[in-house]
């Protein structure tokens, strides 16, 4: 007995010093709920590939629901180190990230998330230079970009046609914000996690956004309509939008740890949390009684007039805020976006597939020593 008794201990002793001495704690403040599935599937998973690959040393803790920061206070509350990393969409932040703004504010029309979401990762990390500027002019480093199903509108009045929208208020971003002037609707700028309450008030008629917000924001029992016609998608969300400063703390090993699970992280955030939850979602919106409405030729032409003049637009928009050759970076955007269509027809919704992708064209290719 007594040998066993030491043994037990001896063995507990080796467990304790194979442990890291020094674990990191990373605190994540994200706001969104702990339903959305950015936060149930993508960074969880995520966060425990970093904790595997650094041997324990790196342990992230997810806050969710803006108890730490609001959508449009992450960046003020990365740079701050308030909370060491976050969420940053930058239509709530446009003069702090004018250049990513740009990006995000071109809609990209149809419906191909995986190859959006590989021209998104690439543009930003390999071919944006004032992109990186102003990540570390807020002193902040930012990888692993998502993109989000095609747009579409969930309201409580019913909206089947384009005449339908006219006066009505609509929770907006990004490049949402010129489709609905356009339909003749008054765009409202707000968080997806803000327009709930503001839905249910009738503060706004409608959300523009992705059919898992109806679950993620708890949209499922206000809404009673949904416009199912694509209007287009819009990003990127940055996942990894860290302190620069915690960044530089962490060893060479574990920075290249965060950046060799990336790919894997924009996969999953992308298909998982996104094309996926969007099937489960839309069978869970029929039991509930919502209805769909196809659209038709009257949201095809909103569309192909904000495609068409909306480069123009852009243009004038982000020069005015001092981001140069504006016309270049979205040229570069259209090559890529073509690249990554051949690229996503052999993707599929793979998840491997698309991680390895992602890694050869763009990932392998970033330097964590120089982000």
């Amino acid at each position: 007995m007594k040998q066993t008794i030491i043994g037990a201990a001896l063995s507990a002793a080796l467990a304790l010093t194979a442990m890291p001495s020094t674990a990191k704690e990373l605190i994540y403040g994200s706001w969104m709920g702990a339903n959305a599935s950015t936060n149930a599937i993508s960074l969880p998973h995520y966060f425990e590939k970093v904790k595997e690959a650094t041997g324990g040393e790196i342990e992230w803790t997810l806050v969710p629901g803006g108890q730490l920061a609001t959508g449009a206070g992450t960046v003020d509350a990365v740079a701050g180190n308030l909370i060491d990393a976050g969420t940053t969409m930058a239509p709530y932040t446009p003069r702090e990230l004018p250049a990513t703004n740009a990006i995000f504010t071109r809609t990209v029309a149809g419906d191909d998330v995986v190859g959006t979401a590989g021209a998104m990762n690439e543009l930003i990390l390999l071919n944006c230079p004032e992109c990186k500027t102003e990540y570390e002019r807020n002193d902040a480093v930012a990888f692993g970009a998502y993109n989000t199903t095609p747009y579409l509108l969930m309201c409580k009045p019913e909206i089947s046609t384009v005449a339908d929208l006219k006066g009505t208020k609509v929770r907006a971003s990004g490049g949402g914000v010129e489709i609905m002037k356009m339909a003749g609707a008054t765009p409202v700028a707000m968080s997806p996690a803000e327009a709930t309450s503001a839905l249910e008030r009738g503060v706004v008629d409608c959300v523009m956004g992705s059919l898992a917000w109806l679950r993620n924001y708890g949209y499922m029992d206000i809404t009673e309509h949904v416009m199912e016609f694509p209007l287009g998608m819009a990003g990127p969300p940055l996942l990894m939008y860290m302190n620069r400063d915690v960044w530089n703390d962490l060893t060479p090993e574990q920075r290249k740890a965060h950046i060799d699970n990336a790919a894997e992280l924009v996969a999953v955030g992308t298909i998982k949390a996104q094309i996926d939850i969007d099937t489960e979602v839309k069978a869970m919106a029929l039991e509930e009684g919502i209805t769909f409405h196809a659209g038709g030729a009257d949201f095809a032409g909103i569309m192909d007039r904000r495609v068409e003049e909306q480069e123009a637009t852009i243009i004038e928009m982000a020069t005015s805020v001092g981001v140069d050759d504006v016309e270049a970076l979205l040229s570069k955007y259209t090559e890529l976006l073509e690249k990554w269509a051949d690229i996503s027809e052999q993707v599929g919704t793979d998840v491997e597939k698309f991680t390895e992708a992602l890694n050869r064209e763009v990932y392998s290719k970033l330097d964590p020593e120089d982000l």
